[in-house]
């Protein structure tokens, strides 16, 4: 391990009542890093997170009121001082247990069960969470609709810039082909945002503060040897309806199948129903979430604004043909499921 670090990481562990044996980076990726710490307590988990100072205490507020609420997630350790960080030169790193297990499998029905279920209980246990400093790191409610109406420009505007190329690539040809009907798809999802449900449901929740993970995926979960799911990397909790977490977790699951699955949808959404119970109203929030092409948008952005510009032409082109494959088969689920909805709600708790 680098000198630097390794006088880091031993000048913040030397703040904490634990006795170190051996330490291992894990991974660095410039603002972040994660290492492994064996000490006389068992192996730790040290991370550096880029964060401010508010929302690295809004952080590890938010995992020991999730887990008085029953959520399974890594404990913080305390410093000799009680602190749940060390400030080092500017910088925030945090301690946490080590939990051994495996990442759930999308394709194992009963790791799906896990997943839903633990999604909904993630989202009622942090109901009525407040912050300890005032502040709440993130807060998007009614930003979900004002980030819809951003990426439609957009994709409004790389339109009108491709189409009066005099020479276009094979993306901007792909794009083209398939711009049209996903604009059809973004119109459709901000015009069933303007239901008055969706603002009476952000009012409710700015009341009760529900919290959605962002990136409640299988890469930050584990089936502990225990049994039970715990949710890692609680560093992009923000206050927000769980239509957002709901949403990424189907459009994870159904990119990788061949097309929109209607019973793997009512299933996954059969599970959550178990344990946190959404209403037909809430439902067409949701449904209104999913029917803008978050897919689409997210690839072709990828490549248009030069992110992973290491990629090769070829890779962009067929993961945004992959994308629209799968925006191109959601309209007709979409509307069987709003058509058996009753069949979904009658799973709630």
């Amino acid at each position: 391990m680098d000198t630097v670090f390794s006088d880091v990481v031993k000048d913040v562990i030397s703040q904490y009542p634990l006795k170190v044996e051996t330490i291992y980076l894990l991974s660095y990726k410039g603002k972040k890093a994660v290492w492994s710490i064996a000490t006389d307590q068992g192996e730790v988990i040290m991370k550096k997170l880029p964060m401010i100072e508010n929302d690295i205490k809004f952080m590890i507020h938010a995992i020991d009121y999730l887990r008085n609420g029953g959520i399974y997630t890594p404990g913080v350790f305390k410093t000799n001082s009680g602190e749940g960080y060390v400030e080092h030169e500017g910088e925030y790193f945090v301690v946490f247990e080590a939990v051994y297990g495996r990442n759930p499998d999308y394709e194992i029905e009963e790791d799906m069960r896990m997943i839903m279920r633990g999604m909904a209980a993630f989202h009622k246990a942090s109901k009525g969470i407040e912050s300890p400093t005032g502040e709440f790191p993130s807060f998007l409610l009614l930003e979900s609709k004002e980030e819809m109406e951003r990426r439609y420009q957009k994709l409004v505007n790389w339109k009108e810039e491709k189409s009066k190329k005099s020479e276009k690539n094979a993306i901007d040809k792909l794009f083209l082909k398939y711009v049209d009907t996903c604009l059809e798809q973004a119109e459709k999802a901000i015009a069933m945002l303007a239901n008055p449900y969706f603002e009476q449901w952000v009012e409710e929740t700015k009341i009760n503060k529900t919290l959605c993970h962002q990136d409640y995926a299988s890469g930050n979960l584990v089936i502990g040897n225990d049994n039970n799911l715990y949710v890692f990397d609680m560093d992009s909790l923000t206050v927000e309806l769980p239509v957002r977490d709901i949403r990424k977790i189907l459009n994870k699951v159904m990119k990788k199948e061949t097309a929109w699955n209607l019973e793997k949808f009512k299933n996954m959404m059969k599970y959550y129903q178990e344990v946190n119970p959404l209403t037909k109203e809430q439902y067409q929030i949701l449904a209104a979430d999913l029917q803008f092409p978050h897919l689409f948008y997210g690839q072709v952005s990828k490549y248009y604004e030069g992110r992973d510009a290491k990629w090769p032409l070829r890779k962009h082109f067929d993961r945004i043909k992959d994308m629209t494959a799968t925006e191109l088969s959601k309209d007709a689920v979409l509307q069987s499921f709003l058509s058996q909805l009753d069949e979904v709600i009658s799973h709630g708790a």
